[in-house]
């Protein structure tokens, strides 16, 4: 759930196939040119579980789509996405028994997959929308909310059938010359200028039962199969959305305070106020990144220990090792060979 002065978050997998898509069609250095432009690393397409700042998210579909000129690239990048795309929290939620049912479980835990924003059922006359909220930004969020409706129309359709289609869809931005594009591709009038992107159900159709089997990984999804899913969940606001940001930028081995409080659209001073009011340092959210990430490398990758130290921004294998010591009580080769043999936990201090 959001909180007074958190940063929106959203996983880095909610982009689906844009990374591909754009350098498929407009060459690797316009993919780069981009993310650049967002603050984000090219890196972060190999972890996908990231969070990152929506804002960022909203930026890469706005500058996907100026750069391949496309008014329906969002709506391409959606209608190739699949539940993978959003983890565990959509394979709980479409294990409900029924629409409603399901529904209110994406609006109950989808901090799972996002912060900052909600996901919400409104009632409208005979109709309940289902509505997904975002904060406003400086980029435009045509291409972001146009992204968002074929993964929303295939999560009703478990319920309502292949064929379903809804009485009409709601989008925020204002109608433009592209507008008839995305009602052509959907068959579906759209009403803009709405508070959120959004699908008209019929409210008697939220009692229907499921009418087939959800692609997901076969096995019955929990709550706490959810929570434990969350990265960062423990930490409160506002340092569980700059710990999100630092340990987006140690992907590229970065940790300065500069370029995190860009990436938040905050200035250095007033990013340190906000974590002096709950008690924390900048120094000591990046130690906490580092030693995750370090942990992670150690026990799932076969980089070497000097590797994994320059990724996270050591200048060398001694410095790094000093800081490991620190944090675990012990170097890193023996971490790696402890939990290699099952002999110690693979994220805890001692």
């Amino acid at each position: 759930m959001s909180k007074s002065g958190s940063t929106a978050l959203v996983r880095a997998k909610g982009f689906g196939d844009l990374p591909e898509r754009i350098a498929r069609l407009a060459g690797e250095h316009v993919l780069f040119d981009i993310f650049e432009k967002e603050g984000l690393p090219l890196s972060l397409c190999e972890a996908l579980d990231t969070p990152i700042p929506l804002r960022s998210m909203v930026g890469l579909f706005a500058r996907g789509a100026d750069a391949l000129d496309n008014r329906t690239f969002g709506l391409d990048v959606g209608q190739e996405m699949t539940h993978k795309g959003y983890g565990l929290w959509l394979e709980y939620s479409a294990s409900a028994p029924t629409l409603g049912e399901a529904i209110k479980r994406a609006c109950v835990t989808s901090w799972a997959h996002q912060s900052g924003s909600r996901l919400e059922l409104v009632g409208e006359g005979t109709h309940s929308i289902l509505r997904y909220v975002t904060p406003t930004f400086g980029a435009s969020k045509v291409s972001y909310s146009d992204h968002l409706l074929p993964p929303m129309l295939t999560f009703v359709r478990l319920y309502l059938g292949r064929q379903w289609c809804p009485d009409w869809i709601e989008v925020e931005y204002s109608r433009d010359a592209g507008t008839r594009l995305i009602e052509d591709r959907l068959q579906v009038g759209l009403r803009c200028r709405r508070p959120g992107t959004g699908l008209a159900i019929p409210t008697t159709a939220l009692a229907r039962g499921r009418s087939g089997p959800f692609p997901g990984t076969g096995r019955i999804i929990t709550l706490r199969d959810v929570e434990a899913d969350v990265i960062l969940a423990d930490a409160p606001e506002p340092a569980r959305a700059i710990s999100a940001v630092v340990a987006l930028r140690l992907l590229d081995g970065q940790s300065d305070v500069e370029g995190a409080a860009r990436l938040l659209g905050l200035g250095v001073q007033g990013l340190q106020r906000r974590l002096r009011e709950k008690g924390y340092t900048y120094r000591e959210i990046v130690e906490e990144a580092r030693r995750a990430r370090a942990v992670r490398l150690l026990v799932e990758t076969r980089m070497s220990v000097f590797t994994i130290g320059l990724s996270l921004g050591y200048e060398t294998h001694a410095a790094f090792t000093r800081a490991f010591i620190r944090w675990m009580r012990c170097t890193p080769s023996e971490f790696r060979k402890a939990s290699a043999g099952g002999a110690q936990g693979a994220s805890k201090p001692q």
